[in-house]
């Protein structure tokens, strides 16, 4: 029942709760397009000083999103995404384009590879029965977060000339805060898992 129980700690006859990780599957640019989506996102953000630019380390693509994942779940699924064969293809990326309501700025494109990539690695959590976010892809890298919303709503406009990405294996990422601030960190697989 609500409000009975203890606020903090392990229930009583109970271990410690188990750490759980922000976990989502992504895709790492390569460095060509690393580098052309950190100038990118520099110059959106000379354009747009009150919004946060996304640091080079972070930039991503998110093929599904999970959130709160129990840290030996997150290693089970990192390992059977390690275990996937890897199929690499080019992706061009040939847009800027903005969620106003979030207040992201963003660079994208689509393609069928990439959505076949998000498809498969969603069934794979369905498979392991991990609940993640089921609204629909839409392929972007985040640049720019606090856009103000006039800004976001004039945002639409092509890269020229396109960026490309050579796309590699999808990885599960962990949101970590510390110090610094935001880091997508690599989750180790667990071995014996693949």
């Amino acid at each position: 029942m609500a409000g009975r129980g203890r606020a903090n700690g392990p229930e009583p006859g109970r271990g410690r709760a188990a750490p759980t990780l922000r976990c989502f599957i992504a895709l790492h640019p390569d460095e060509g397009a690393l580098e052309r989506l950190d100038r990118l996102a520099g110059a959106e953000h000379a354009r747009l000083p009150s919004a946060r630019r996304m640091r080079r380390e972070n930039l991503h693509l998110t093929l599904a999103f999970i959130g709160a994942l129990d840290a030996g779940r997150a290693r089970q699924v990192a390992a059977r995404l390690a275990a996937e064969p890897p199929a690499p293809f080019d992706w061009s990326l040939d847009e800027v384009g903005a969620f106003a309501g979030a207040r992201v700025l963003w660079a994208g494109g689509t393609d069928v590879q990439l959505d076949a990539l998000a498809a498969r690695a969603r069934a794979l959590l369905d498979e392991l029965d991990v609940r993640f976010d089921r609204k629909p892809f839409v392929a972007h890298v985040t640049l720019l977060r606090d856009v103000p919303r006039d800004a976001a709503r004039d945002a639409a406009r092509r890269i020229e000339p396109p960026i490309l990405w050579h796309a590699g294996a999808p990885v599960l990422l962990e949101s970590r805060t510390d110090s610094s601030g935001v880091r997508y960190l690599p989750v180790a697989a667990e071995p014996g898992n693949g």
